[in-house]
């Protein structure tokens, strides 16, 4: 007696037809989407930190300038004092930049974090809906297990 897939399983048409499969793809869409604009958003971030990068190497270049006219000055040399005014203004400005661009990214770093931490948790909920099961529950049941001091041995002993 010969048994048929489709006697088994049904027709490939009702399987795919199914509400709860389509119900999934959408959620697992969604997924997809919201990972695509957190991608972007940790790309503005790098690009925050690649300016703060600059802004660094620009400051190390004006203490370097900064340090140069003040030793002419030192030497004898004949330097203005707006120069040298300007190049410590110059400093103060990119101090005030570096110090912007700190602050951005700490701020874009966070709001990152707390978004992923949200998105997870939603995912986690709505896929665990579907399946019947408590997150609550299943975060209940983890035991935490701390590593200790394992001694090996040959296997020749």
């Amino acid at each position: 007696m010969a048994i048929k897939l489709s006697d088994l399983f049904g027709s490939m048409d009702e399987a795919f037809n199914n509400p709860k499969l389509e119900e999934m793809f959408n959620k697992t869409k969604d997924v997809a989407e919201n990972m695509s604009k957190k991608s972007a958003e940790r790309l503005e971030i790098s690009r925050k930190k690649v300016e703060l990068l600059d802004a660094k190497a620009k400051l190390a270049k004006l203490y370097e300038k900064f340090g140069k006219l003040n030793y002419a000055k030192y030497i004898g040399d004949e330097i203005s004092e707006d120069e040298i005014k300007d190049c410590a203004n110059a400093i103060a400005d990119n101090k005030e930049k570096i110090e912007l661009y700190t602050v951005e990214i700490e701020k874009a770093k966070a709001e990152f974090n707390e978004s992923m931490a949200n998105m997870a948790k939603k995912t986690k909920e709505a896929f665990s809906t579907d399946f019947n099961t408590k997150p609550e529950a299943e975060a209940e049941a983890v035991e935490v297990v701390e590593a200790k001091d394992v001694e090996i041995k040959d296997s020749d002993e």
